[in-house]
């Protein structure tokens, strides 16, 4: 029976026109997940990511902290089907369709304040799954549900030869995946999306029918003390 472990990469950019970055602080809660897994004897025998520089920065953070510890990672296999959504796009897409939606109008006055960057990309994402946008958007919403089914059956075909999968993508794609191995609505996949932690794992396995299902979502077990408190970010 293989596992599947999805981490959602460690903290990204500040600045919202650059927020494919990882941060300080996501170096350290990339290494933090390691040590966690080291003291606990986890290994994996299969290893991919998306191609964003957050995704591929969080794994080598990962790999570097094991390599300290005279352990070692498979070599990550890039897949761009596991990068996330253009945030700032469906930003734009609903600014397009909805100008006056309270929520954009908050994060327009105050673009730097991150707290209300959570609210409006809320707004956009039920939008989004609810096929508002998908004229004036890059990717439209079935396309992107498409492109996770194709990662999906990608993982199963791994999962052939490998009993331990680890995937480090980002939150939209990682709630996508459970939303649908819980057969829950697509529009649940945005409350999902929007509690994933930085560097939170979730694990799933593949039954013997060859179905996905949820073990556990958005562990923080490698941040659970009390003074990893000021570790622990949405984004």
């Amino acid at each position: 029976m293989s596992q599947l472990i999805l981490m959602r990469h460690g903290q990204a950019g500040q600045d919202p026109q650059d927020y494919d970055q990882l941060s300080a602080l996501g170096e350290i809660q990339s290494g933090r997940l390691a040590d966690h897994w080291i003291s606990h004897d986890q290994q994996f025998d299969f290893v991919c990511c998306g191609t964003l520089v957050r995704h591929r920065r969080t794994f080598q953070a990962l790999a570097a902290r094991y390599a300290e510890r005279s352990r070692s990672l498979p070599d990550a296999v890039e897949w761009p089907d596991l990068n996330e959504y253009r945030f700032d796009a469906l930003l734009q897409g609903l600014k397009a369709v909805d100008p006056d939606a309270p929520t954009l109008v908050a994060l327009e006055q105050m673009p730097s304040d991150r707290r209300r960057w959570i609210p409006a990309l809320r707004t956009a994402l039920l939008a989004w799954s609810a096929g508002r946008l998908d004229e004036v958007v890059p990717e439209p919403f079935d396309h992107f549900r498409q492109r996770i089914e194709r990662v999906s059956q990608q993982l199963i075909a791994a999962a052939q030869e490998a009993s331990r999968l680890l995937v480090v993508s980002s939150g939209g794609v990682i709630s996508a995946f459970v939303q649908t191995a819980l057969g829950a609505p697509p529009a649940a996949a945005v409350d999902l999306n929007l509690a994933l932690m930085n560097s939170a794992v979730s694990q799933l396995r593949l039954d013997s029918s060859g179905v996905w299902r949820v073990q556990s979502f958005n562990s923080m077990s490698h941040l659970s003390g009390a003074e990893d408190r000021g570790l622990c970010t949405l984004v």
